[in-house]
């Protein structure tokens, strides 16, 4: 029966606000939405930003949504009759604990299959289509400077196949002086594991002078290798597990700048716990909230704490992320902190 009524308050909940937020986003934006098919287009961009919202605001609208349970139980005597035949509070919390890591399950497969790709895609209509591009080109560079290997520096333009179109090699020296430079309109690399340059241009650098030559192809045999070049463009939060984790190592071994991907590693691991412990802090705030005469109609209170508690947990949210890609903060701490932070208030609810 909780898990029942719980189900209905989570839908109820998740749909409003979701459906609130893409009515107020949609008035703040409606005056770019404007063009060819334009009508097609705002309607796929609004299913995407429904997917990504939606996955977004899941555990508060759990929160919102236990505490609630509870003020439906109080105001038609039920949770009193349970206490009073001997239900510990912290029974009622088995069938809400089971909901909650249904949910972080849930969270999980929707993320990984659809909220990544439709995030990437709303923010590509938005840029494409309706020429709003904000920092869309910072995050699909179309050249990237990567650390490789015995002092080499590539300059890497868009990946094509087995190769990078166009590309440039730097080879340097001891200390730090450019020794030789290679422009290709096309760097690929071979079965064999060398490489080829098309329509390639060598400059040598030997004390004042500078030795240029031009071939159509030119091989050369290097120690990097194709995987270890290549860089996924795109946010991290727009990357499926396993690639984010893959770019966050190789980010760091070429010399990227890696901290939002650490970061996003973190984040994303302790994403599907926070829903447990967040609506167990729901429900023992909702309960402490509930004892004494003198209280606020339950509904109206319970709604109240849970917004409160929702409010919280995003803004340590938020500032913890903020402060880890700024460098004041591990990644490590800041992915983990909301989920520590909701577990401690969860315990001091329902034990203290």
């Amino acid at each position: 029966m909780l898990l029942a009524e719980l189900a209905k308050l989570f839908a109820a909940t998740l749909g409003a606000v979701v459906l609130l937020y893409l009515v107020i986003d949609f008035a703040d934006r409606g005056s770019i939405y404007h063009g060819d098919a334009w009508l097609l287009a705002v309607a796929e961009l609004y299913a995407d930003k429904a997917a990504v919202v939606a996955l977004q605001l899941a555990p508060g609208a759990l929160v919102i949504a236990s505490a609630l349970l509870i003020a439906q139980l109080d105001r038609r005597g039920e949770l009193t009759a349970m206490l009073s035949l001997g239900v510990r509070p912290l029974r009622l919390c088995l069938p809400l604990a089971a909901f909650a890591l249904l949910l972080g399950a849930g969270m999980v497969a929707l993320e990984e299959n659809v909220v990544v790709f439709a995030d990437a895609r709303a923010e590509e209509i938005t840029a494409v289509h309706f020429h709003r591009w904000g920092d869309y080109g910072e995050w699909h560079a179309k050249q990237r400077w990567v650390r490789g290997k015995e002092g080499r520096f590539f300059l890497l333009g868009e990946q094509k196949g087995a190769g990078f179109e166009p590309a440039t090699v730097f080879e340097v020296g001891a200390p730090f002086r450019l020794v030789r430079r290679l422009d290709a309109h096309r760097l690929e690399q071979l079965a064999d594991g060398s490489w080829r340059l098309t329509d390639a241009v060598e400059r040598r650098y030997q004390d004042a002078s500078i030795e240029e030559t031009r071939a159509a192809e030119l091989r050369l045999s290097l120690p990097d290798r194709l995987e270890e070049l290549a860089l996924r463009s795109g946010r991290p939060r727009q990357l499926p597990w396993r690639d984010l984790v893959e770019q966050a190592q190789r980010r760091a071994a070429l010399g990227q700048p890696d901290v939002e991907y650490r970061t996003a590693v973190v984040e994303r691991a302790a994403q599907p716990f926070i829903p447990l412990p967040a609506a167990l802090a729901a429900v023992g705030l909702t309960l402490r909230r509930r004892k004494g005469k003198a209280r606020p109609p339950p509904l109206a209170s319970a709604l109240a704490s849970a917004l409160v508690l929702v409010l919280a947990l995003w803004t340590l949210s938020v500032v913890a992320h903020a402060a880890a890609v700024g460098g004041n903060l591990s990644p490590l701490s800041a992915g983990l902190l909301p989920l520590v932070a909701s577990a401690l208030f969860a315990a001091l609810c329902l034990l203290g």
